[in-house]
């Protein structure tokens, strides 16, 4: 999904700040740091004006430009789509990350986020990872996710509701159950078509399919957990590093003490992908139960005094080292990575 930014350092930096209808624009010229403030619509005739206004400015918007914006979800996409077809550099990141980089601010105007935006560009602009166009892959299986997961809690929604009513008045119970029939056949047929249509767009992306391919590999990981782990570290490109995707996923532990009055005990942060550890937690559990070398690891762990939890953390975290030395290496984890 990303590359480092190109070695020749860009002409222009753009920062935008998107919202539903409108773009913020601001442009810096890298040589005498000229800034210029100007404000378009968010659709296709606002990207037009929002180009012709740059090369006014003596910007072409192309290669020389590095834009930076702030995940914003849809709203992002039209406009990150345009400019990467022209093939300017599109730095997209966390707006956590550009708002402590400037420290304490008073009062917020789209303006002034904009300039700001640009500010943390031009300043961190050897740090930029850029997208480019197989990122689009990706946005469609993030969407399909998503629609995955709708679907699977208005199942078990449904699932949950019969179940509990024939539990306290079987017949009410049982006829809840018919009149529900074809919608749940339905829902599992949606479903099924969502996978497939997700197994479609990993194959006609090489790179994607062989990540794919080298994550399914690992036993315990399944096709949900491979294709979240994608999704999220966005082709495994925005995080290399398994402390790193360890701590997005909440399950690195962390001591908190200071001195010697405050003695916390060692834990993981609520500051975390929820949904991505849940998977995590379940493939860690699968693990356990199907994965001889994870069924040992916890049977000893267990046995030694440590709590079921702690040592399940463990597993996970196991199981995330082991996915990122698989994608850094591109070799199978049958052939390379046996000892846990």
């Amino acid at each position: 999904m990303e590359k480092p930014i190109n070695l020749q350092a860009p002409s222009f930096i753009l920062g935008i700040d998107v919202s539903k209808d409108s773009l913020d624009v601001c442009l810096v010229r890298v040589s005498d740091k000229l800034q210029l403030c100007h404000k378009l619509n968010n659709n296709p005739s606002g990207f037009r004006r929002m180009k012709a206004w740059l090369k006014q400015h003596g910007c072409e918007a192309g290669a020389d430009t590095l834009c930076c914006l702030e995940h914003t979800g849809l709203y992002t996409r039209q406009v990150v789509h345009y400019l990467l077809a022209r093939d300017v550099q599109v730095w997209m990141e966390s707006a956590l990350q550009i708002k402590r980089s400037i420290g304490m601010v008073r009062g917020k105007d789209d303006k002034v986020d904009a300039q700001r935006i640009a500010r943390y560009a031009l300043l961190h602009q050897r740090e930029a990872r850029c997208l480019n166009l197989s990122g689009v892959t990706l946005e469609r299986l993030k969407d399909l996710q998503a629609n995955r997961g709708r679907l699977l809690k208005a199942l078990q929604s449904i699932k949950v509701t019969i179940k509990e009513l024939i539990a306290v008045d079987p017949v009410s119970g049982k006829t809840l159950e018919q009149v529900n029939k074809k919608a749940i056949k339905g829902i599992e047929e949606s479903m099924e078509q969502v996978e497939e249509k997700m197994q479609e767009f990993i194959a006609k992306d090489g790179e994607l399919k062989k990540k794919y391919d080298l994550l399914t590999g690992i036993k315990g990981v399944g096709k949900v957990l491979a294709i979240s782990l994608l999704v999220y570290t966005q082709g495994f490109t925005k995080m290399d590093d398994g402390r790193k995707l360890a701590c997005y996923c909440g399950v690195a532990p962390f001591e908190y003490r200071s001195g010697t009055s405050v003695m916390g005990r060692t834990g993981v942060s609520k500051f975390a992908n929820k949904e991505l550890k849940h998977i995590l937690h379940m493939a860690a559990i699968n693990s356990v139960r199907f994965n001889e070398e994870f069924r040992l690891y916890f049977e000893r762990k267990v046995g030694e005094g440590k709590s079921k939890m702690s040592v399940i953390n463990a597993v996970r975290n196991k199981l995330l080292h082991q996915i990122v030395a698989v994608v850094k290496r591109r070799t199978p984890y049958e052939l390379k990575l046996k000892n846990i």
